[in-house]
Parts: structure tokens; sequence; C-alpha cells
């Protein structure tokens, strides 16, 4: 039987029949403010808190100090964790120019990356975002290479894994390079939904490789508990 990795979002866990399934890699993609850092936080959280599973959060787009602060309000939040290092937030663009990996490349990132991981023997961990990376890179055949190698890395190391896609508003896409989506096990979207002059965000699993899954679009709800979902017909 698959095990999965509950993400502490109970509507998402039931979608999935009980969590991401364990070693696999998810592509989760949305556009600004549609809650993708809030649910991969969550994610860490859960695990660290219910499962004693450490947790690494890679960012390139925003810094530790920032993200710490905007998780304050949240209810799975827990100063302890982050202080025992039970999950961890690097930002990697500061590390890389600490190292000289600038310009990055392929080689560089992958290796920063790979020794963050096993030094911390994270079961979970996010990286934001992979297109960040990627534009980075310079050419498709590199971004190829790179995600490619980073997906067979996650399985090495035995981790369950969410790659942040940043992708354009109210696009039905899943990546700015259209190879990120074949080389993930599975692919979540989260986009905005204009309902009568509002924005609504949603949550629809696309695909997520050996689960039986509902496809249909949910409404995410943003709360001091964190990510929530309700089915669409509630609007």
């Amino acid at each position: 039987m698959t095990e999965h990795m509950k993400t502490g979002i109970e509507g998402l866990d039931n979608i999935l029949g009980g969590g991401i399934p364990k070693g696999q890699t998810v592509l989760l993609a949305g556009s600004c403010g549609t809650g993708k850092t809030i649910l991969c936080q969550q994610f860490l959280f859960t695990g660290a808190k219910e499962f004693n599973e450490m947790g690494v959060y890679i960012t390139l787009s925003e810094s530790r100090d920032r993200m710490l602060k905007n998780l304050e309000s949240f209810e799975f939040y827990d100063k302890e964790l982050i202080e025992s290092d039970k999950i961890k937030i690097v930002d990697i663009t500061q590390d890389a120019r600490l190292m000289n990996l600038e310009p990055l490349t392929v080689k560089g990132i992958m290796n920063m990356v790979t020794s963050i991981i096993r030094d911390s023997d994270a079961k979970r961990v996010v990286i934001d975002s992979v297109t960040a990376i990627c534009n980075s890179l310079g050419n498709e055949r590199n971004v190829r290479d790179f995600l490619f190698e980073l997906g067979l890395q996650m399985q090495y190391l035995d981790c369950t894994s969410i790659f942040i896609s940043e992708i354009a508003p109210m696009k039905f896409q899943y990546s700015v390079f259209g190879v990120e989506e074949f080389i993930a096990d599975g692919v979540i979207l989260m986009r905005e939904h204009e309902e009568k002059g509002d924005l609504i965000r949603t949550l629809q699993v696309v695909k997520m490789r050996g689960v039986s899954h509902s496809r249909n679009r949910h409404i995410v709800e943003i709360s001091t508990k964190g990510v929530e979902l309700k089915p669409m017909f509630e609007i």
C-alpha cells in the first residue's frame, strides 16, 4: 500500500486519499497571492508537529526573516520548531553569493540544494520557486537537465517534495518553460476565479501518480488556521 504524507489541509488530504504519496515530487503552480507559500508551510509544520519529520524550505523569492514574520499570525506556526531546526528556512540566493556561485549553474545549485537536504536529514522539502532557478539557467536544455536531476536527487534522498511554479494570473498553465509538469509526479494548480467582480482562490489536483483523485476545482479560504478547502458549489 502507498504511504501518504499528510499536508495538514483536510480537504486536500481527502482528495489525495490521505496526503501526498511518500517520495513523490509535486509541482505546485499558481500566481502571486493564491496561497502557495502558506500551503507549503502547513505541509512542513504538519510533518514536524505530528510525525517528527524534518522539513526544509529553500527560498529564492523571499528572505528568511520576512517569511517568518508573515507566518507568525497562523495557528500552525510554532517558533520552537524553527529554533530547534526541525524546520529550516534557507535563503539560497544569499548562500550562493557567499559561496561565489553567481551566475548560478546547474551543478552549483544542485550541490547546494542536496547538501542542505542531506545535512538536515529532511523528509519534507519545499523549493520556492523552481521557476526562479530555471530563469537563471539560461536555456531550455539546462532547465530540463536541472529538473530531471533534481527529481532523481529527491528520490535518492527519500524526500517528499513540493516545487513551487510561478505562473501568470488568470492563465491555465502549469509552468513557464512547459517541461516542469512532465517531470513532476503530481501537479496541483492554484488559480483565481472571477465571480461577480470578486477574485476567488481555487485549487485543483491535476495529476498525482498512483492516486485516484478528483480533478474538480475547490474554493481556497485562507484564515489564521491556514489554507482550507470548500466545494466549488458553495460560491
